[in-house]
């Protein structure tokens, strides 16, 4: 099996048991809520069904019933906080009362497992900058910009191109695809396992254990999630290592590659480099869910507004300001989650210290007090301050990379198939994720 099938075959099997499992995340965090005692309660509270078939397929009408009727909205039945109003998701995101240390909602979701069964996940993710707040995130943040210095950046934009241009042509010929298994999924893999310097005989497995790591890390709670447990920790001890040994090959012979400039940082700064694998796990899965879900948000995007597409056509300099608007439009990331480290009041809602709280970032926006005419998708939108990557101290580190990513897929593919069209004799699929996490497509198939 090449490793491009290797790739495509872990992917669905993991992408399956990642999203199914996130049906539970409720479970866990409304049991870590009940642990405080002056939780909210409201009379006659509206309730709003986030999971119902139709809100995962299309949540914005949903959530713009939250933004107008409850803003700051208690869900009893999930056990968090949701926040749907653009300043004050923006806010929340700056807020330096809101944690975004989710340890206790990894232990927490173990149930009665004892907490030893996932000691070298812990030890892996624990020390992730995305788990920490200042001061250790400003110093982790600063190692791991290494990673992203505009002359790295310069020369994977090669390897993305190349890496688009031969997963098309092995398409162009068919006369159609499927966006998501043809191109969405295998191509930040493939980018990824060449940005990090992985010997190609490593890569399969290098892929399998990150998504059995971020299936616990995203999960948060599961009927089964002693197998995920299980997996999550062998996955994390094996990938460790590994990472461990190309580090002590790239000190030997450094290169260009992310271990390469991660390495060379950890050393001249004086850190540990037995923590620099917990900064490579997030790098990584930050970079593989997030942009094969926004890739295919883009084109089913593109496709359901034909007079977009043919203003790309006409104007193909309009990419860049095309790819924000995508992310604004249907982003792949709709939640972040912070814990309240204090007890406070947003929206004149009091919430207590160790709530967990959502932060939509797909509904914010969609805001109109943000943007004008949120509802219709407008390539040429300007300004575009969208929450897609966050913000503040947490914005994405890997944004830039992201950008070029959709950029380079997107351009290439509109260049190289400019009929393309949904394939209407085949099934598209858009609720991949019964998750809030998350948002993509499953299948997207498509004719050209």
């Amino acid at each position: 099996m090449t490793f491009k099938g290797a790739v495509l075959c872990i992917c669905r099997l993991h992408l399956e048991s990642f999203f199914t499992a996130q049906l539970t995340f409720q479970t866990s965090s409304k049991q870590m809520n009940s642990q405080h005692k002056n939780m909210p309660a409201f009379a006659n509270q509206q309730t709003y069904d986030l999971f119902a078939p139709e809100a995962l397929v299309n949540s914005y009408p949903l959530y713009k019933r939250m933004r107008e009727e409850d803003p700051v909205h208690y869900c009893e039945s999930l056990g968090y906080w949701i926040l749907t109003r653009y300043r004050d998701v923006e806010a929340a995101l700056r807020d330096e009362r809101l944690s975004v240390d989710r340890t206790a909602l990894y232990i927490n979701q173990l149930g009665n497992l004892d907490v030893k069964q996932i000691q070298n996940f812990l030890h892996l993710v624990s020390k992730m900058m995305v788990e920490k707040d200042p001061p250790d995130h400003t110093q982790l943040r600063k190692l791991a910009n290494q990673g992203f210095t505009t002359r790295a950046l310069e020369s994977w934009r090669s390897i993305i191109q190349n890496t688009t241009d031969q997963l098309l042509d092995n398409v162009q010929n068919h006369g159609c695809m499927n966006v998501v298994s043809d191109l969405s999924i295998p191509l930040p893999t493939l980018i990824l396992t060449q940005i990090f310097g992985v010997p190609e005989t490593d890569r399969a497995n290098f892929i399998k254990w990150a998504m059995d790591i971020s299936t616990f890390f995203g999960v948060l709670g599961s009927s089964n999630i002693e197998e995920f447990a299980r997996k999550a920790d062998l996955a994390a001890a094996q990938f460790s290592a590994l990472i461990r040994q190309l580090v002590e090959e790239r000190r030997r012979q450094p290169g260009t590659d992310m271990i390469s400039l991660l390495t060379v940082a950890y050393e001249e700064q004086g850190f540990n480099l037995e923590e620099l694998p917990s900064q490579c796990i997030m790098i990584l899965n930050a970079g593989l869910l997030t942009t094969t879900d926004q890739i295919s948000n883009g084109v089913n995007a593109l496709l359901r507004h034909p007079d977009q597409l043919q203003k790309h056509k006409k104007n193909p300099t309009l990419i860049n300001s095309a790819v924000e608007e995508i992310i604004r439009f249907d982003t792949s990331v709709p939640f972040f989650f912070r814990i309240a480290k204090q007890d406070l009041t947003i929206g004149g809602k009091n919430i207590t210290a160790g709530s967990v709280i959502a932060l939509g970032l797909g509904a914010a926006n969609h805001d109109p007090q943000k943007f004008d005419s949120p509802e219709v998708f407008d390539i040429t939108r300007s300004p575009n301050e969208h929450l897609g990557f966050g913000s503040g101290i947490h914005f994405c580190l890997g944004a830039v990379l992201a950008r070029m990513e959709l950029t380079i897929c997107l351009a290439t593919l509109l260049r190289r198939l400019p009929n393309l069209s949904f394939a209407l004799d085949k099934q598209a699929i858009p609720t991949k994720h019964t998750s809030l996490i998350f948002k993509g497509f499953d299948s997207l198939p498509v004719k050209f």
